[in-house]
C-alpha cells in the first residue's frame, strides 16, 4: 500500500510521464508565490544528484524510493 502512495506521488510530480523527475519539473513544483524562491537552480541540481544513483540527472522511481 505504500508504495502505491509513493507511486501516485511520484506520478504528479513527473509531469512529462517520462518517468524521471527532473529539475524542470521541480521547478515547476515550486513556482507557486510562497516557495518560488526557496531554492535556487543550483540547489535543485544539487538535491537531484544526491539521490541520482544512475547519474542521469533525473530522479527515477527506485532513486525516489530512496
Amino acid at each position: 500500500m505504500k508504495e502505491e502512495y509513493l507511486r501516485t506521488a511520484f506520478k504528479l510530480l513527473d509531469k512529462d510521464c517520462s518517468g524521471k523527475i527532473d529539475g524542470i519539473e521541480i521547478r515547476m513544483l515550486l513556482q507557486g508565490e510562497e516557495m518560488k524562491d526557496l531554492y535556487t537552480d543550483d540547489q535543485i541540481k544539487q538535491a537531484i544528484e544526491e539521490c541520482d544513483i544512475d547519474g542521469d540527472g533525473e530522479i527515477d522511481f527506485h532513486e525516489f524510493l530512496l
